[in-house]
């Protein structure tokens, strides 16, 4: 079974995972924790990096499944809170600097372990313990979103007007209408960009690990040569006979 290797945070607020097979995956909606894999919404650091973190968001770290981001946050609170009472472990585990009520969230971890007094979490017994850490995922939330496979853009046509069509990984080629709905579909990891005319084109995501530039991947599109050859053939073909028509 593939397993996540890489994750990186993408547009529209959403992350997108690869796999050991070389596929995309783009985790869209829901909350950060479940984006994330990282149900304590814990940040990059020793412990993360312990527990295969195997991203950022630049704020959160990133994890290849919920076991691991699971079992950093209990090695979180195992070793970083351990010494502290739970008012102390909410001012910094979820501080108010980042837009957290730490009375109610404080509140909540006390009446869902049963915990009142300024017993330390390592004197916690081992109910207690289930129960925080328990209570802690629940106050980060995890709500699912959507997951959808994402596709590379491989090979790319050019005029004289711009990128005209697109070949997708797998899907084969497309018109540039057909590739900007993909892209707002979420397919595809490009930006859709409005140019001072007002009409829309795509580039590539700066640091995306699914596409470069595309102007690196630009071919020769045979097909549309054929058909210029072919429509110069004939045009010179009735140029002559008209000719020899006024001759005779």
């Amino acid at each position: 079974m593939p397993r996540y290797i890489k994750a990186e945070l993408a547009i529209n607020h959403t992350v997108i995972y690869s796999d050991d097979s070389g596929k995309y995956f783009r985790f869209s909606g829901g909350t950060w924790a479940w984006r994330n894999h990282n149900p304590g919404n814990l940040v990059p650091g020793k412990i993360s990096a312990k527990h295969n973190q195997i991203g950022s968001t630049g704020k959160f770290a990133i994890f290849p499944d919920y076991e691991s981001g699971h079992l950093a946050l209990l090695d979180s609170l195992q070793t970083n809170y351990k010494n502290k009472t739970i008012p102390q472990l909410v001012k910094k585990f979820a501080p108010a600097k980042d837009g957290n009520n730490v009375e109610v969230y404080t509140e909540f971890l006390r009446e869902e372990t049963g915990v009142y007094d300024n017993k330390q979490v390592k004197d916690f017994t081992p109910e207690e313990f289930d129960k925080l850490w328990h209570a802690i995922e629940k106050m980060e939330g995890s709500q699912e979103g959507d997951i959808i496979e994402v596709f590379p853009v491989i090979q790319v046509h050019k005029d004289s007007f711009g990128i005209y069509e697109y070949n997708i990984k797998t899907k084969g080629w497309i018109s540039k209408p057909a590739c900007l709905l993909s892209t707002k579909q979420g397919e595809l990891d490009l930006h859709i960009c409005i140019s001072d005319q007002g009409h829309e084109y795509l580039r590539a995501r700066i640091g995306s690990s699914v596409n470069g530039s595309l102007e690196k991947l630009i071919v020769k599109d045979t097909k549309k040569e054929k058909k210029q050859k072919s429509r110069g053939h004939e045009a010179e073909t009735r140029s002559n006979k008209e000719e020899m028509d006024a001759v005779y």
